[in-house]
């Protein structure tokens, strides 16, 4: 397995986050991402756990669609995570992927830290490079900061 884990610290409010970034993040993309996701469907389950999401992307992606399964959703302790089943990166290099995002409280009170770790299961004798690898951790890390400014920019969206 190979991927990465990285920590993003925001001034915005874990619960905040959480509901905005894992719950409503169906909702969100289209607008916030629109560059690069034109439409996110809930096609199985209610939103939690086990629920089926397919997003398409624009042609600014070099793939069409993804679609994931929600593994984890637990609003107490702030934790998401979801496997990739299928479409994105899966196919030629991946036979698998998974996300985990946990968000905690910093230390000073005031804002959040963001836990991400996404995995990748390649292909037998396959080898992801750090360019490739390095290319979702910036697009993960893109999306976050779009979050983080539109809650700042609207305070009292997900209060």
């Amino acid at each position: 397995m190979t991927g990465f884990t990285e920590e993003l610290s925001s001034a915005i409010a874990p619960s905040r986050l959480f509901l905005a970034g894992a719950l409503d993040s169906h909702k969100l993309a289209p607008i916030l991402l629109s560059e690069f996701v034109s439409h996110v469907a809930i096609v199985e389950g209610d939103g939690g756990v086990g629920t089926v999401r397919v997003t398409e992307f624009t042609d600014a992606v070099p793939y069409k669609t993804t679609r994931e399964r929600t593994d984890v959703l637990d609003r107490e302790n702030l934790e998401y995570a979801y496997t990739l089943l299928e479409g994105g990166p899966l196919g030629e290099k991946i036979e698998s992927a998974t996300y985990r995002m946990k968000l905690t409280a910093s230390a000073d009170g005031g804002g959040s830290v963001c836990s991400v770790t996404m995995g990748y299961h390649p292909k037998p004798g396959v080898e992801l490079t750090a360019e490739e690898v390095n290319a979702d951790k910036e697009a993960f890390i893109g999306a976050f900061q779009a979050l983080e400014a539109y809650l700042l920019a609207n305070p009292n969206a997900y209060a």
